[in-house]
């Protein structure tokens, strides 16, 4: 028997085909007396592989067929076939009379898509430029003669509404195409059911499973095939875009060059190298790195030369959206997009919704700034898309104070406090008691810096050997670096720790006040330096998220100061570094020694010379801060009765 033996000619075609006939036992209405299939191919080795492939698919139709009439007779449409007298048989003519109507009803779908889209563009331009009514090309790089380009960058030289909407349009339909081809691969052709269906119904039609099975295969087949002809000629118009470009603008580095390393990786690499020469402290580099990953959030990951100024208007216009508290209901865990819509629905209803402030903005976008201009310089054809940015800060707010000094009554209700006048325990520090926490940083914290003004993240990684003395002068030594010494069996090595200051000019000594040494921190030192631990206030430590000294004691402050009633706005721990600036304005020292002992930089060339004030002449100053009416007679009357017994 011959290993081939369905293989036939046809009359009228070269190529050969596949006929076998249906067994008489398998005949029934809507069923074909023979299978037939061209096998595409008038070569025989490639049509025998073809027609391997045919018939691997006859013999389980076969079998299909045997188990659908071995089923009991019911009223249902999918009832055997050889039982359905009403299924018209699925001929090449039939198949190619719904093929055609679907192949006109796709063309239609997009005639009608591509309008509708159109006049939601000339009802909103800007939701367009966004990328709201459809998605603006991304990642298009393609060859032409010899080089690598991208249309869509070629188009943004010189942006055209109706050029750059049809290309998007093109771009929209490549994408489909992709995944229709893709399914095709797979065999998936379950989205077209419906449309076969319709179709079906439309002619008044009804066949056998089988038959729906190829005419949805077809009509994938006719949907890909619309899809090819819709685009076919609009390679060509857009490679005339590319010629007009080159041709006026010979230095479009941005549209020709590869495409360059993933932002992603890039901004690692920025960090690492700017943290380093810049001398940025962790919580600096953390933040940075976070507003980085809001842009590529909010934008997409691409190439560092795939972005436009579109992009750039993206993210200005969500953070402009975004809430101030994202981290609280109703929020949390949502997207940066999906925020700021939730804000502007809520907005909408009437709501009070804070959103960020604009010199947050301001800062993010510098951020973004500086980045693309690093990148610029490693790659020419990297575009900085925030470059023409910016944001105008209210005119009505702009001598508008964010923090404000603490009242004499606050500060008062301060000191007064169960924490200074008794409390339970160091847990319990909002009840009243009998314990006063003079060894707790919850006690001497908001001392230091009402009579230093030191910034609290100084203050709380201060060390038990910053505390230092010269000519009889306490001091606060104010240093990224501070001795650790470690014995070991040879003896003492010391050692450096490195800590983080704000600025350069942060580094700075500040003489104690001797109200601070009255009520009892030279005995704090001492009780600090007999229990061997390195730090001053070991009970809060660096926070592991940024970074950051401040974080921990920041959220006890908080709860602290509520529970002391001071709510007003603009009043928390930064505003004793003003109460300090208005007491040594007060006191007539002039400003130079004022920013020394703040930390606040001097300008000019002056701060290239010398080492700066003497502890001497920084400690006269210091010692005239006072507040008339603060009344600290309770607290130094308790350090004089324990010193006492």
């Amino acid at each position: 028997m011959p290993r081939y033996p369905f293989m036939a000619g046809r009359k009228g075609s070269k190529n050969l085909c596949y006929k076998r006939p249906v067994p008489k036992a398998l005949q029934a209405g809507g069923r074909p007396k023979q299978i037939w299939r061209s096998l595409k191919t008038d070569n025989e080795a490639a049509a025998k592989v073809a027609y391997r492939m045919v018939d691997e698919e006859t013999d389980p139709l076969f079998a299909r067929w045997r188990e659908d009439d071995s089923q009991p007779v019911g009223s249902d449409q999918s009832l055997p076939v050889k039982l359905a007298p009403n299924f018209v048989p699925l001929t090449p003519a039939l198949l190619r009379r719904l093929s055609d109507a679907h192949y006109l009803n796709a063309y239609d779908a997009d005639f009608q898509w591509r309008g509708e889209l159109w006049k939601k563009v000339n009802a909103d331009e800007d939701a367009f430029w966004r990328g709201d009514i459809i998605t603006l090309p991304e990642n298009d790089w393609c060859e032409y003669r010899g080089k690598q380009y991208s249309y869509f960058a070629c188009l943004m030289e010189d942006p055209i509404l109706e050029d750059v909407f049809l290309y998007s349009i093109f771009r929209a339909r490549k994408t489909k195409l992709q995944g229709f081809r893709k399914r095709y691969q797979l065999g998936d052709t379950r989205h077209l059911g419906g449309i076969a269906d319709a179709l079906l119904q439309s002619h008044k039609i009804l066949v056998s499973d089988a038959d729906r099975s190829r005419l949805m295969r077809k009509l994938m087949e006719v949907e890909i095939k619309a899809l090819e002809d819709l685009t076919a000629g609009d390679e060509t118009t857009f490679d005339v875009v590319v010629d007009r470009q080159t041709a006026t603008d010979g230095s479009n580095q941005a549209a020709f060059a590869p495409p360059a390393e993933l932002t992603s990786v890039l901004t690692e690499k920025y960090l690492a190298e700017s943290s380093r020469e810049r001398g940025w402290p962790e919580k600096t580099t953390l933040r940075k790195q976070g507003e980085l990953r809001e842009f590529l959030e909010i934008v997409g990951e691409k190439p560092s030369n795939a972005y436009s100024k579109l992009d750039g208007v993206k993210f200005k216009d969500i953070q402009l959206a975004l809430p101030k508290n994202r981290q609280r209901k109703p929020f949390k865990g949502l997207q940066l997009e999906d925020a700021a819509t939730k804000a502007g629905e809520l907005r909408a209803k009437g709501e009070k919704v804070d959103l960020l402030s604009p010199l947050t903005i301001k800062d993010k976008i510098n951020t973004v700034s500086l980045f693309f201009n690093w990148a610029k310089s490693r790659d020419a054809s990297v575009i900085n898309p925030v470059a023409e940015l910016s944001i105008a800060r209210p005119r009505h707010k702009s001598k508008v104070k964010n923090r404000h000094p603490w009242t004499i009554e606050e500060l008062n209700r301060l000191v007064t406090a169960p924490i200074y006048a008794g409390c339970r325990s160091e847990t319990y520090w909002r009840q009243r008691g009998d314990i006063i926490l003079r060894h707790s940083a919850k006690y001497w914290v908001p001392l230091v810096a009402l009579f230093s003004g030191m910034r609290l993240g100084e203050i709380i990684q201060m060390q038990v050997a910053d505390v230092k003395c010269t000519e009889g002068i306490h001091y606060f030594d104010v240093t990224p670096l501070t001795e650790v010494r470690a014995e070991d069996d040879e003896g003492v090595e010391i050692e450096t720790e490195e800590k983080s200051l704000k600025t350069s000019s942060s580094q700075r000594s500040v003489p104690i006040h001797q109200t601070l040494l009255d009520l009892g921190f030279e005995e704090f030192i001492e009780f600090r330096r007999q229990s061997g631990v390195r730090r001053l206030f070991p009970e809060y430590e660096k926070a592991e998220d940024d970074g950051s000294w401040s974080k921990q004691f920041s959220k006890h402050f908080k709860r602290f100061r509520e529970s002391i009633g001071i709510t007003r706005h603009g009043v928390k721990f930064h505003s004793l570094r003003h109460n300090v600036e208005d007491a040594l304005r007060n006191a007539d020292v002039r400003k130079e020694v004022r920013d020394a002992i703040q930390g606040h930089g001097e300008s000019g060339v002056s701060r290239e010379y010398g080492t700066g004030y003497y502890v001497k002449t920084l400690n006269e100053a210091v010692q005239k801060i006072r507040y008339d009416g603060l009344d600290l007679s309770r607290l130094k009357s308790d350090v004089e009765k324990g010193r006492a017994e």
